[in-house]
């Protein structure tokens, strides 16, 4: 039984160390892309010669990098129905995760994306996220996320959600759009971002999820557990972490008083 082909999308730069991986993991799955389109910010060392042969490579128009208008340049130029959208750093090892992920997107016309989970355990498996379970952290991950993408033109990503487009496209998509996101596990997905540790990365994430995404994160009482986070005494919190709590509740405090704004970095 066949079934929809796929384009790829790929933002990258500089991204030589880790796209061979990524690629190579694609080129093994069941069902691969009918097409690979390169979004790249101006690489300079040897990224697009790891690319295929008959991979579209668009350089991004821009002054100042934005992870929204990345993708949503690679989405202009999708002819199929579905796009993945990976990161340069995410490896794929189940050779049917994408074709099980098309096939849950075919048999439930409401589901308007499907994405990997980082839950490795198990057999491929997946659950629905809608309004009664979506907390602003769980709604879409393109760091391998399958969507449709008459939907992502229908309402592109918000170039001012500096980072987390992709929980705010789904807030969109379940609050908004009445649709669900199917989470799905045991794809053995690993982002193996060298900055997936900055204390900086995951700060600007929260606080983007928390402005654009869910607003309760920015509630007295939530503000205050993220205080207490800074004085608790347990012993097993470590002196950086206590250092990000209080990063974080100061910019979680300044969202009161206006928009946040950051810059969106490639990692």
């Amino acid at each position: 039984m066949t079934i929809a082909k796929y384009s790829t999308l790929i933002r990258t730069f500089n991204s030589q160390r880790s796209l061979p991986a990524t690629l190579q993991a694609l080129q093994a799955q069941t069902h691969q892309p009918s097409r690979y389109i390169i979004v790249d910010s101006g690489s300079t060392d040897r990224t697009l010669l790891e690319l295929p042969p008959d991979s579209l490579v668009h350089r991004f128009v821009g002054t100042v990098f934005n992870y929204s208008e990345a993708l949503n340049q690679g989405v202009d130029l999708v002819s199929t129905d579905l796009v993945l959208i990976i990161s340069s750093h995410t490896v794929l090892e189940n050779p049917v995760a994408i074709e099980q992920a098309i096939r849950v997107l075919e048999s439930n016309p409401n589901i308007g994306a499907a994405y990997m989970s980082d839950d490795n355990v198990g057999p491929l498996r997946h659950e629905v996220i809608d309004e009664n379970n979506f907390n602003g952290f769980n709604g879409l991950w393109n760091s391998c996320s399958l969507v449709r993408v008459e939907l992502l033109r229908m309402r592109p990503f918000r170039t001012d959600v500096f980072t987390a487009e992709d929980q705010e496209w789904a807030r969109w998509l379940i609050a908004q759009h009445r649709m669900t996101v199917a989470r799905i596990a045991g794809a053995r997905m690993f982002n193996r971002n060298p900055r997936s540790s900055s204390l900086r990365k995951r700060a600007n994430e929260y606080v983007s999820v928390a402005y654009f995404t869910n607003r309760k994160l920015l509630s007295w009482p939530n503000l205050l557990r993220v205080g207490f986070g800074v004085v608790t005494p347990r012993v097993r919190v470590t002196i950086r972490e206590r250092i990000y709590k209080a990063w974080l509740l100061v910019r979680l405090i300044k969202c009161h008083f206006g928009k946040p704004i950051a810059e969106s970095r490639y990692f």
